[in-house]
């Protein structure tokens, strides 16, 4: 998860790794945890119908509700900051994190393997 992490980066400044680490692993376990209550929600309720207009299945929903989560916008200023500063990583490199190391993400959205979205080697935590 360290090199993972440590190979983003932000208006040229790499992320920090091993700053990150524990925020990283919480985000990376934190998907892998909620995929699965969603999962069994599903498989205990009626089928979903599809939202119409909406071309996305509903597993595809829930990676797309994960990654809204974390738009935001900032000054470049701030985002240098919070390279720099923060325990977290910035809110791009969440999403691209955690969404890459999930071989569910890559499955639902027909990532092509050792694409960027679906790396050969993927950082599994829990």
């Amino acid at each position: 998860v360290v090199n993972q992490y440590s190979s983003y980066q932000m208006n040229n400044k790499r992320i920090n790794g091993k700053q990150t680490l524990g925020e990283n692993i919480a985000d990376n376990g934190g998907l892998k945890a909620a995929y699965r209550a969603f999962i069994d929600w599903a498989a205990q309720n009626k089928e979903e119908l599809p939202l119409p207009a909406v071309n996305l299945t509903h597993k595809q929903l829930f990676f797309l509700s994960f990654a809204q989560v974390w738009c935001s916008a900032s000054t470049e200023e701030a985002t240098n900051l919070q390279v720099e500063k923060d325990t977290h990583a910035t809110p791009k490199f969440r999403v691209i994190g955690s969404l890459s190391n999930s071989p569910e993400f890559a499955e639902n959205f027909n990532c092509r393997a050792g694409s960027k979205m679906n790396p050969k080697k993927k950082c599994v935590v829990w």
